[in-house]
């Protein structure tokens, strides 16, 4: 099995990205040969999506890159390293680096695993997407859906 998990959160304005992409893939049918999951909430929900019979996940969530706002990016997560200031692993706070490192540690062999981060205008407690990201959202559905294409 492949996914595509969409992270983040409703309430954030633009840190909502990849939890409306996982969810337009899947009400409009543009799941081939994937299954598009929307992922908001607990992170640590991730470690079941990393069981044997996983072929590869991709994630989708934005990611400051110090890019310009809608700019999106394709990489794997031993490309980067976390800014974030956390103790520990929490079902409050979420860190997908640290996730991994952890399912690591409990001897869970994570699947090939690539992030799509799609730079945010803004991340405010809104409802909704920034005009920037909204107006290239088609685009993220393409690069996403594309992604698994070219994977076969």
């Amino acid at each position: 099995m492949r996914y595509l998990i969409g992270i983040g959160t409703y309430m954030g304005l633009d840190d909502s990205i990849g939890l409306r992409i996982a969810e337009a893939i899947a009400e409009r049918g543009l799941e081939r040969g994937f299954r598009a999951v929307e992922l908001q909430g607990n992170l640590l929900d991730l470690l079941h999506y990393l069981d044997p019979g996983t072929d590869s996940v991709l994630v989708v969530d934005s990611a400051r890159m110090g890019l310009a706002p809608g700019e999106y990016r394709f990489f794997s997560p031993e490309d980067v390293i976390s800014r974030k200031r956390l103790d520990g692993i929490s079902t409050h706070e979420g860190d997908l680096l640290k996730v991994l490192d952890f399912a690591r540690e409990i001897n869970v062999t994570p699947p090939p695993i690539t992030l799509l981060g799609i730079e945010p205008a803004g991340v405010v407690p809104e409802m909704g997407l920034s005009a920037e990201l909204e107006q290239r959202f088609p685009e993220y559905l393409e690069a996403a859906t594309g992604f698994f294409a070219n994977a076969v």
